[in-house]
């Protein structure tokens, strides 16, 4: 007679008493090992292998005796599995439907010890399949009582579990302050509306050591304790249990616990989030993301963002920052953290477009024109690298000073030595080898006509002068000549910056530039200097 090889498979849901000497995974394994024992007549043999699952839902295939299991079926080890009840194996019916598959596949029998059944006959698959329902069916009527008692609890502003959010501790279902941590929650509410910046608030943060809430799991695991990452600070101010609510489905509940922000500072803190956040989708809008977005690097390998602060007249001022920067960790970033977006961008496109192939993507906007003309751009405190895609520079061109270095797929990279002039708190690049482009390319005509236009709407704005014709009248300059510059005080600051610096394209004079009707949309502003700068 052939001896039939089985293997008793034990489960259960928790780990509540399985630290006992004889706990519910032996008793179901004896129950099982005596069944086995009754059948020794038709060859059943009880493998030694234990296949238990202390502590694991039925609801998962996710539990390591299961898994040692199915393998050993695959294997050919295993001819029929023994359990105690059906829902120890599985309750879930697609995923038993599987299982049955997999035993099938291997010519393996299913037999359930208290409900008398297997699975070698027709009758033994339909009453296996109804009592799975039913298993399901309990499965989700109790995770829908769990659901609606936690939804309960939570509408009464009750505490329903998880990690204590930094500056409480979890007890019996409630928050509770804690003393040392409580303070240090309050600070970061009231050093954010000075700043009004999550990066600088962090940046302050991490030098006076504040960190993460330290918890210890069941397993006896310490979690948390370090550094507080923007998104996560972000979060914390965000959080409204600190102002003494709970959120539940999509809603604010009055909680049970004591608050540790006054609420008109929390609703302060979070209308300038809210404000940030919105002008920031603004400039996304806008399209003021920036000519290098996504692919300025800094020398070790940092995307640089573009971001944007704001003077104290409301003007912005944009940058490109190194991501390591911003999330807190300035001693990874590259040599170069952060530069003025007007002179990074002025710099690459001074280079590029004297360069570019005339017939290059004529179909598109000059400013992405010179955009697509681009794969990546690296800054590094003593040169800047340009990595172009095929075929946007000919053969017979080359960028002025740089070194070029062909890839196999066709891209182009170029190697500009550069030095960094740190001048008024502003960073200014000067290629190595050429006179300070800030001296000799300044264009006194175009800087005046800006300034003259900023005041001449000034003027206009206090009352000064009624009319531009009175304004004109009193310059002794013609209307139309007067018409023509007056728009140049709305031109966008990176542009400005440009300008003063001496870092504007090569071909744009203040003739070129009145010599077009100029936009008031930044974007725009931006297309045109590069337009001209691409015809020069």
């Amino acid at each position: 007679m052939k001896a039939l090889r089985c293997a008793i498979y034990t489960r259960k849901s928790t780990e509540e008493g399985l630290e006992q000497g004889f706990n519910s995974l032996h008793a179901q394994r004896e129950a099982c090992e005596a069944y086995v024992l009754s059948q020794a007549g038709e060859g059943w043999q009880a493998l030694p292998r234990e296949y238990d699952d202390g502590g694991y839902s039925g609801g998962s295939m996710e539990r390591p005796g299961l898994k040692q299991l199915m393998a050993d079926i695959a294997k050919g080890e295993i001819d029929i599995v023994v359990v105690y009840k059906v829902d120890r194996l599985t309750r879930s019916l697609p995923d038993f439907a599987k299982m049955v598959e997999a035993f099938d596949a291997r010519g393996v029998s299913f037999v359930s010890v208290t409900q008398a059944f297997n699975t070698t006959n027709s009758m033994g698959r339909l009453t296996l399949n109804v009592l799975l329902s039913f298993a399901q069916f309990e499965r989700e009527v109790t995770a829908e009582r769990i659901r609606d008692k936690i939804a309960a609890s939570k509408a009464k502003g009750m505490w329903m579990g998880g990690p204590p959010p930094l500056g409480y501790d979890g007890v019996d279902h409630r928050l509770i302050p804690n003393a040392d941590e409580a303070p240090t929650v309050r600070m970061m509410f009231e050093r954010y509306l000075e700043l009004r910046s999550v990066l600088e608030l962090q940046a302050e943060l991490r030098r006076q050591g504040v960190r993460s809430k330290l918890r210890t799991t069941k397993a006896g695991k310490v979690r948390g304790g370090a550094v507080i990452s923007p998104g996560a600070l972000r979060l914390i101010l965000m959080n409204p249990v600190y102002k003494g609510a709970l959120r539940h489905k999509e809603k604010l509940v009055e909680g049970a616990h004591e608050a540790i922000v006054p609420p008109e500072t929390w609703e302060a803190v979070n209308a300038a989030l809210t404000r940030r956040s919105q002008s920031l989708a603004e400039d996304r809008a806008r399209g003021t993301s920036g000519l290098l977005c996504g692919i300025l690097k800094d020398d070790r390998g940092h995307t640089m963002r573009p971001v944007h602060t704001k003077g104290k007249a409301g003007q912005r001022y944009r940058f490109y920052s190194s991501v390591a920067l911003e999330n807190g960790r300035k001693d990874e970033a590259g040599s170069v953290t952060r530069i003025s977006a007007g002179v990074i961008e002025a710099f690459v496109a001074n280079r590029i477009l004297p360069a570019l192939d005339p017939a290059w993507r004529l179909d598109a906007e000059p400013d992405q024109r010179l955009r697509t003309a681009m794969a990546k751009v690296t800054l590094g405190e003593t040169q800047v690298r340009i990595l172009t895609a095929k075929g946007a520079i000919p053969g017979d061109r080359t960028i002025q000073g740089a070194e070029r270095e062909e890839r196999a797929d066709g891209e182009i990279e170029w190697i500009l030595p550069v030095r960094l002039k740190h001048r008024h708190n502003a960073v200014l690049i000067e290629a190595e080898g050429q006179s300070p482009t800030a001296a000799n390319r300044i264009d006194r005509a175009l800087v005046r006509a800006v300034a003259m236009a900023r005041r001449w709407t000034a003027d206009l704005r206090t009352g000064r002068h009624g009319s531009t014709a009175q304004l004109a009248k009193a310059e002794n300059l013609c209307v139309r000549y007067l018409g023509q510059i007056l728009p140049l005080a709305y031109m966008a600051p990176d542009l400005v910056e440009q300008i003063i610096a001496g870092r504007q394209p090569q071909a744009l004079s203040l003739g070129a530039l009145i010599a077009h009707p100029f936009p008031m949309d930044w974007n725009e502003q931006r297309r045109l200097f590069m337009a001209i700068g691409a015809v020069g």
